[in-house]
This record gives structure tokens, sequence and C-alpha cells, in this order.
């Protein structure tokens, strides 16, 4: 049975939403969930739902990051941070899986200190869903390395491409760089140069695409840096939340209105799970020896709940081993064809 480490410290909805989720999960999923932070705190929450104590426990620590602290800062003043120890638990192999809704850069740099990165790859990045008519597009980095440089890029989009073969089940995806324009020069210096290693990669290379073709499903992979990929996803979130508010108050403003509602509500539902970044619950920190995932901070207790299905699947599926056995077979490709 697959253990997660949940950071119950971390999100704006502490302790409920996390303990909530653990619960949630734990009926739902072949997994364990050990609940790390305050136990003062995540206790008396918990015994207000009914759950197996087999299943769910608490590790406590009194520390944990606030969402004002740097979080490097931070990790290096508390040792015993609820995120730190979360991927601690993971490293010493009490955990298969550390996810927690708190500071993105917290999380990764917490994972990176406990876990380290897998061989050839120097910085971990946050592989998120962008969903589109035919399925799921991959963008990452979405947010944990906001200055890259050129081959940070590159080990992004190889990761990006393993990742997209096992759980998009897509044996050649596409990898495309993020751009303001689809022309090779378009871009900055450093799209610039990763435009030209790709080209002479092993990866099978779509050019640039254009924030305008994000969900049409152009490529299966969309590579950028953090601060790039951090917005994308921030604005994608919030013009779905957005046009299922519009919709709802359209589709309620006349007796006919309604009647339309209710006739296309199992379309309405079925736009709001592709649309909903609820439902996806978290996006993975790939390149760690270890799976970790980043949950958004307002994430309620169904969205970390998915957060932690994620987890369970990566595991069950081997993810990290993928990736390993993928960088290097693609190491060996680029270094032959040099």
């Amino acid at each position: 049975m697959t253990v997660i480490a949940l950071d119950a410290m971390g999100g704006d909805f502490i302790p409920r939403a996390p303990v909530e989720a653990a619960v949630r999960a734990v009926r739902e999923l072949s997994c364990q969930v050990i609940l790390v932070g305050d136990a003062q705190v995540l206790e008396p929450e918990l015994q207000r739902h009914s759950h197996d104590p087999e299943k769910i426990h608490i590790h406590h620590t009194a520390e944990h990051l606030s969402g004002e602290e740097s979080p490097a800062e931070g990790l290096r003043r508390k040792k015993q941070a609820s995120v730190r120890v979360a991927f601690d638990l993971v490293k010493i192999g009490q955990a298969q899986a550390a996810l927690g809704a708190g500071h993105s850069g917290g999380l990764m740099i917490a994972g990176k200190m406990a876990l380290g990165t897998l061989p050839g790859i120097d910085r971990p990045a946050i592989a998120s869903h962008l969903p589109h008519s035919r399925g799921t597009t991959i963008l990452l980095d979405s947010g944990a390395n906001v200055d890259c440089k050129p081959h940070y890029l590159i080990n992004f989009a190889v990761m990006g491409a393993i990742y997209a073969q096992l759980m998009l089940n897509n044996p050649s995806p596409r990898v495309a760089l993020l751009s303001n324009g689809r022309e090779a020069g378009k871009g900055n210096d450093l799209t610039r140069q990763v435009y030209r290693l790709l080209e002479q990669s092993a990866l099978t290379f779509a050019g640039n695409l254009e924030p305008r073709d994000l969900f049409k499903g152009k490529a299966e992979v969309i590579v950028c840096d953090g601060f790039v990929g951090n917005l994308v996803l921030k604005t994608a979130e919030a013009a779905g939340t957005e046009v299922r508010l519009l919709l709802r108050d359209t589709m309620t403003r006349s007796p006919l209105a309604r009647l339309g509602r209710l006739l296309l509500r199992r379309f309405f539902l079925d736009l709001a799970r592709r649309t909903d970044h609820r439902e996806i619950g978290g996006s993975l920190l790939l390149g760690l020896r270890g799976v970790g995932i980043v949950c958004h901070g307002s994430s309620s207790p169904r969205a970390i709940a998915n957060g932690i299905r994620l987890a369970v699947q990566c595991v069950e599926q081997g993810l990290v081993e993928e990736i390993d056995r993928g960088f290097r077979k693609f190491s060996t490709l680029k270094s032959a064809s040099a």
C-alpha cells in the first residue's frame, strides 16, 4: 500500500483542508496518509472525522513555513519544518511520496534538499496539466525555477516527454517551446538559444508555440521558464473559473435560460470537470529522486485528495524510475548523434 506524507501545515485552509483530504483519500484509494505537522492543531481536526487510524496518523513537528517567509531562508532556520519533514520521510523510506499545498518554491527546495535530483538533472520542474479538446498537454516549468539557463529547459523538455509517454500513453510526444511568435528568431535570448538546442536534440520538436495556441493540442509538452509558466497557469485557472461563473450567470437570468441550463446539465458538468484545476489536484515535481506533488495554495479538500490520487498513480507506475531510465537513454542518444 502506498504511503503519502502530506504537509498538513501548508495552504490557505489548514488544518481543515489537508485533514479532510486525507480522510477522503484513504476511503477512495489504496493508500495510507501521514499528516505532518503540529499534533495539537491536527489531532482535534482529525477527530472530527470518522477515519481508519491504521490508514491515517500524525507525525508531529512544531515548525512550518509561513506564506510570508523566504523558502530558502526559512528551511535553513527551521530544520524540522513540516514540508522538509514530509520529504525526509520519503528519503528514509517511511513514505513513497510527499505532497503539500504550501509555497511551491518551498516544496521544490525541500524536495531538492531531502531527496536530491536524478543524475544529469540540475533543477526539478513543476509539470502541470492543461486541458484541450483532444486531451491534455503538459506545461513545464510552471513555477519552480524563475531564472533558467538554456540547458535547464532542455532537461525540462526531456522529462516532460518521458512523463507524457507514461501518463498520456503517447510514444512520441511533440515538444514545443512557448514564445511570442512561431518563427525561430522570436522570443528573448533564452528562448532563441533553447530553440537551437531543441532542433539538434533527439526529441520530436514542434517549434515555437504562441500563447493563443496553448489549448489547441498542437503539442503534448510545452516548455518555458518557471516565471512564464506560473503566469500561464494562474491565468488559465482564473480564466476557467470566470468562464464557468459567466455561464452560470447567463444561464440563470430567465426561466428559459434556466430550462436550457437544466437540459445542458451534463455538458456543464463535463466542462467543469475538464477545466477545473481541482479535478487534477496537483502538479508533479519532475526530476527529484522521489515523487513530490505541489498543490495550489487555495486547494480545497477535494483538490488535495486528487493530488494524493496523482501521487499514488505516479508511485504505482514507477514514474521516477522511468524518468531516470529515459533521461539516461536520451543522454546516450544525444551523445551518439553529436
